[in-house]
């Protein structure tokens, strides 16, 4: 923005510029009316002069009529010649007076011209047409002659009274116009002298006032200025950063507070007078500086290394800034000891390096459990970016395995005793469920309050997968993918336990294929292991989700029926089963028909454990096959011993 004074000159320009285009629009009006008033003025005087030469001619008309009249021969014939040429000259005179120069005539002088007593046009006219008149008389009419030269000098007197009227009123109407001339010329120059006496008052007077108002103001401001400077140079001495002033010419250091003399080590009258050059940590440092220097013109919160007075390095955040001190070029330096940030950096830089190297997945999350960090290995395990989880909360990769009561009891731990570890199901961003074991730290601050949760976990998913395969492989039919005896008498024994707590009954069949070995001796044995596959599928139909259905060996299955009530369930699935498996298998090689033999054991009525359930159950079964096969017995049919 302009300044005071700009703005005052740009006003008092202004003003003036306004004042002499008001004196210029004046000075051209008046101009022009002055031209106008002249123009008028000489057109009257024009005219005075045309009405004197028109009464001459009407003289002279006079005079060469008497000539015409009384000449004779040569005398007469130019006495005809000056005669018609007067008479031109006054009907051509009279015509510029009448008729060309009306617009110039005042009403007065029009009266004169046009009304009576005066009638000057008409006299002009019967004066010129009597003159003609003689002209055009041959000269034996003498008597006749005489006649209209009396009347042409009669006629005369009232045309010069005329003309001598209009002329004395064409000279009142010039100098009525010079009187104009006068009045306009008196009213410009008061007119101008106005706009001078205002343009004094309304331009000057509140300019003068201003620039008063200006001066006093700018000593107000040099006062609050010099106030200003010194509590500058307060602040500067009792900064917390050090402040140096160093010449351009020489590099010698001119000003110092005690802030940077503290840092650098060195007392002031030590400082004062050095050269800021030899205070770099090397020559290297140095010219690092001057080159940024020379390509910035400035130096803003660059890192430099300096010495010490007794030689340690240290690290320093430089600010430079060229300017004039007392129209002297200086360097303005401003310097932050950074050594302990410096070296807390590089604590944090390794530890970021490990965070980026481990093959640990790290979260941190905030005390409202937002994340604010992941680490590669995040990314790798969960398929999830940086960007895309910063800020969310960990939940969102919640696989949905576990319920709201092991959350809540993770939480519980944690914000007792601060920490949590074990395992735990998640989804990749795929959709995939993966197993991990987590380790879940509170970091709180002096007050006690948490700031942070850290969390730590690795994908255990593989070996999961591991336990499982081989858990299956020792617990599964790996043909069939039933469960194995080994499985069987597990889940047994635990039916035994809860039927024995709940008083509950349950059935126990076991199952052996009739026709089996036929089968492998005409199809082979690969027909016979697609055929038991095909027999898991169909017990899988006769059965409830609670059941167990097992393969003990070979063609022997067994069926755990829970929540029987008497004998009439396990006789109707043992039922579903025969008509199952009666139907013909279609087998690649060719079509294949079992029967089935089920034997029926119940708890607690045939045996109180499971070992001997299913001696009473295989006993049953036996049983069926000596009577022809393809039926079920129930083993409560037969006594123990049998």
């Amino acid at each position: 923005m302009p300044d005071h004074g700009e703005r005052i000159t740009r006003d008092l320009t202004i003003r003036y510029i306004t004042v002499l285009a008001v004196l210029g629009v004046v000075a051209l009006l008046s101009f022009f009316a002055l031209a106008r008033i002249v123009t008028d003025a000489g057109e009257s005087s024009e005219l005075v002069q045309l009405t004197g030469e028109q009464r001459v001619l009407v003289q002279q008309a006079v005079f060469e009529t008497h000539r015409f009249l009384v000449a004779s021969g040569e005398d007469r014939v130019a006495a005809r010649r000056s005669l018609a040429s007067v008479l031109d000259g006054l009907e051509a005179g009279h015509q510029r007076l009448f008729f060309a120069d009306a617009r110039f005539l005042s009403p007065p002088a029009r009266e004169v011209l046009t009304a009576s007593p005066w009638n000057l046009d008409r006299e002009m006219r019967d004066f010129v047409r009597f003159g003609r008149a003689i002209l055009s008389l041959p000269d034996s009419a003498e008597g006749h002659k005489t006649n209209l030269a009396g009347i042409t000098l009669k006629a005369a007197k009232p045309l010069m009274s005329g003309l001598d009227e209009v002329s004395s009123r064409f000279r009142r109407d010039a100098a009525g116009q010079l009187n104009e001339v006068v009045t306009v010329q008196g009213t410009s120059l008061f007119v101008a002298l106005g706009l001078l006496l205002l343009s004094a008052v309304g331009v000057f007077r509140p300019m003068v006032k201003r620039l008063k108002a200006d001066i006093t103001e700018r000593s107000e401001a040099a006062a609050r200025l010099a106030e200003s400077e010194a509590r500058l140079w307060r602040m500067l001495e009792e900064s917390p950063v050090g402040v140096s002033v160093s010449r351009r010419r020489d590099g010698k250091v001119v000003f110092a507070n005690s802030r940077f003399t503290d840092i650098i080590g060195m007392s002031r009258e030590e400082f004062l007078g050095s050269k800021a050059r030899e205070h770099y940590v090397d020559d290297a440092q140095r010219q690092v500086v001057l080159a940024m220097l020379r390509r910035d013109g400035r130096l803003d919160d660059a890192e430099v290394e300096f010495r010490r007075k007794n030689g340690s390095p240290f690290w320093s955040l430089l600010t430079i800034h060229p300017l004039d001190f007392e129209n002297e070029p200086v360097n303005l330096a401003w310097i932050y000891d950074i050594t302990e940030r410096k070296a807390a950096e590089q604590q944090i830089l390794l530890a970021a390096k490990v965070l980026e190297t481990v093959t640990e997945a790290v979260v941190i999350t905030d005390a409202d459990n937002r994340i604010i960090f992941v680490n590669p290995a995040f990314t790798t395990i969960t398929e999830y970016t940086k960007e895309e989880v910063r800020g969310k909360n960990p939940s969102f990769l919640s696989s949905g395995r576990h319920d709201p009561e092991f959350y809540a009891g993770l939480w519980q731990v944690l914000s007792v005793s601060g920490h949590w570890a074990g395992e735990i199901w998640n989804r990749r961003k795929s959709g995939a469920f993966y197993a991990e074991w987590l380790s879940i730290n509170a970091l709180r601050d002096v007050s006690g309050a948490i700031t942070h949760f850290v969390a730590v976990f690795s994908d255990i998913t593989h070996r999961k997968e591991d336990e499982e395969r081989i858990w299956r492989q020792a617990n599964y039919d790996a043909l069939t993918g039933l469960p194995n005896r080994s499985l069987f008498v597990d889940r047994l024994n635990q039916a035994v336990r809860q039927s024995k707590r709940d008083k509950k009954r349950f059935a126990l069949m076991f199952l052996d294929l009739d026709g089996f070995k036929a089968v492998n001796d005409t199809l082979g044995h690969a027909a016979g292991d697609v055929l038991l596959q095909q027999t898991a599928a169909r017990l899988h139909q006769c059965m409830r989700a609670t059941d167990t259905l097992a393969r003990l060996a070979g063609d022997e299955f067994v069926v755990i029926l829970e929540g029987v009530h008497d004998r009439d369930n396990p006789a109707l699935v043992a039922g579903k089963i025969l008509a199952t498996l009666s139907k013909p298998y279609d087998l690649e090689v060719g079509t294949a028909h079992v029967r089935g033999s089920i034997g029926i054991a119940l708890y607690p009525e045939d045996a109180a454990d499971g070992p001997a359930l299913i001696r009473r159950a295989d006993t049953a079964m036996y049983a069926v096959k000596r009577r022809g096969k393809n039926s079920f017995l129930f083993a409560g049919d037969f006594p123990p011993e049998a």
